[in-house]
């Protein structure tokens, strides 16, 4: 069962994000989300998770 994030921790999450993008730098944007995706679903030890995150941003998009 998957425990979702309160409103709370989701604008902490956010401002997190936020700050690191920024501190990464457009030029290494796209490293740093991609290291970020592959670090968090390696700690996971699931990799439906990501299959489904993908589809879901996917039809997002």
């Amino acid at each position: 069962m998957s425990k979702q994030l309160s409103d709370e921790e989701l604008e902490q999450a956010l401002e997190m994000l936020a700050v690191a993008l920024n501190q990464a730098g457009s030029e290494k944007e796209m490293l740093f989300l991609s290291k970020l995706c592959f670090t968090l679903v390696n700690q996971s030890g699931d990799i439906s998770l990501l299959e489904d995150a993908i589809k879901k941003v996917n039809t997002d998009l």
